[in-house]
């Protein structure tokens, strides 16, 4: 594309993320560490970025949702060997697919030390939120549908355990300003909190603060909370198919509390039904409903 053609057009951070699912503190993160970007800056130093930076994204994302890790990213891109998903060009096995066989082994023998392991190395190629969202949820998922006899279910409890544990710990590590919102984190009945406590790491970066409330909770415990000064919204993980009592119920806590209240875990078609109770129904992409929550809370425009 000739030079003019670049200057078109430029987009900010926020647009960029919403358009590959990365998210921003990563984006940040790829262009400090690994030299992948190099955005244009307002006059206020806001980052601008190019049509061909959107298209860099996401052949990155593509590569990271193949198993190669972000630090050998841009060499692949740069020679050529990126296109096409799965497995890499040379016919071995991919990182990622490597992981998800030692992620199953150790779920298979109840290893927590070979899964403690392999998370950890995970950790140190993936940002958080990629690796969940590409590969450690996925396996999640598989290993629910999995889930037929009780030695399974067993296998599934103990690998949404470590998990947990991995994301709590990761919530209350994360140290940004926590200036521009807060949100309680609440579970009143999904299938499992991973998602929750994902999306509350991710909120962390976006200067959103994050209160969690382990275990099964109930509207009374977050009502109390919301009406304690600074905790004005709540992220509550609801089941798939919420009945008549449960809305009810969080009709009348948003009334009562004036709080904001953002749902996720439901099915899609309960939307309507949860906004007519004055709910917020999120989309279940957890990149795209962080930035959601804190769009509405803030309504800042990064």
């Amino acid at each position: 594309m000739p030079p003019a053609a670049e200057s078109s057009a430029f987009f900010p951070i926020r647009v960029v993320s919403n358009e590959t699912g990365v998210n921003a503190i990563t984006l940040r993160a790829w262009e400090r560490r690994y030299g992948l970007l190099t955005p244009k800056r307002t006059e206020k130093g806001h980052r601008l970025y190019t049509e061909q930076d959107i298209a860099l994204i996401k052949k990155v994302v593509a590569l990271l949702d193949r198993g190669i890790p972000v630090s050998q990213a841009k060499a692949i891109i740069e020679s050529g060997n990126d296109s096409g998903p799965g497995p890499n060009r040379s016919g071995q096995p991919s990182q990622w697919n490597q992981y998800l066989s030692q992620l199953a082994l150790a779920a298979e023998l109840f290893d927590d030390h070979l899964l403690s392991s392999t998370l950890e190395e995970v950790s140190q190629f993936f940002p958080t939120d990629i690796a969940f969202r590409f590969l450690l949820l996925p396996f999640y998922y598989r290993l629910r549908e999995q889930a037929v006899t009780p030695l399974d279910q067993a296998r599934l409890s103990f690998y949404a355990g470590i998990l947990q544990g991995r994301l709590a710990n990761a919530l209350g590590r994360t140290s940004e300003d926590d200036t521009r919102g807060s949100v309680i984190l609440a579970d009143l009945g999904g299938d499992t909190d991973l998602e929750l406590l994902l999306t509350g790491v991710m909120l962390r970066p976006l200067s959103i603060r994050t209160v969690r409330l382990a275990g099964r909770s109930n509207t009374a415990m977050v009502k109390a909370l919301l009406t304690q000064p600074g905790w004005k919204s709540a992220l509550l993980q609801i089941p798939a198919d919420p009945d008549t009592t449960l809305l009810q119920q969080l009709q009348a806590l948003a009334a009562e509390s004036a709080g904001l209240l953002f749902c996720t875990g439901h099915d899609n078609t309960q939307a309507g039904r949860l906004r007519q109770h004055g709910i917020i129904p999120l989309s279940g992409d957890l990149q795209k409903d962080a930035l959601t929550i804190r769009d509405v809370l803030t309504g800042i425009n990064e």
